[in-house]
């Protein structure tokens, strides 16, 4: 199913438990902004719910793909790796571009925009050096931190966009054509 077209900077709303909220608050460097609406986060039983935009939530993804990676404490890794999954299906369900999302092969699930220019990228790099990328030219070229990187590719991969052989480096192989796949910008 295509992702909802909705207006750029509406709000969402993201739920998640009390826990939930504290770890995100105690184990990432979020936006003070974002921070500030998830302490004020309206209680609804046991749950609390945060108003976000779609930069919001690929903001907080971000970082909370980075600290579940970090964490050498299991639950804890277990629990924002949670809510990394949920922030995921927003994104997943959901765009807030004029052009929509980008639909790859029959069979395969549509992909973000930021998705794209990963996807992308592991094509033009591929093309250029004979070779899939490492996650440090992905590091590079995106200027982000490794465990962004590795979420992605992760992420890419649950979603049947690459093939990749876990702990084999240069293991990335796409699954689309050149003609499913945006332009690097």
């Amino acid at each position: 199913m295509p992702p909802k077209q909705i207006k750029h900077g509406q709000r969402i709303e993201f739920t998640l438990t009390r826990r939930e909220r504290d770890l995100i608050i105690q184990r990432t460097l979020i936006d003070p902004e974002i921070e500030e609406r998830l302490r004020a986060a309206a209680a609804s039983g046991s749950r609390l719910g945060v108003q976000l935009t779609l930069d919001d939530v690929d903001d907080l993804a971000g970082h909370v793909a980075a600290a579940a990676n970090h964490s050498a404490e299991r639950q804890v890794r277990q629990a924002l790796e949670a809510v990394y999954d949920r922030l995921a299906d927003i994104e997943a369900r959901f765009t807030d571009e004029e052009a929509g999302p980008i639909a790859p092969a029959e069979g395969l699930k549509a992909f973000t925009a930021k998705q794209g220019q990963y996807l992308a990228f592991v094509y033009y790099y591929s093309k250029i050096h004979g070779m899939p990328p490492a996650e440090a030219d992905f590091q590079r070229f995106f200027r982000v931190k490794p465990p962004v990187v590795h979420q992605m590719i992760k992420t890419l991969h649950a979603r049947g966009l690459v093939d990749r052989e876990p702990g084999r480096a240069r293991s990335i192989k796409l699954r689309l054509t050149r003609a499913q796949l945006p332009d690097l910008e």
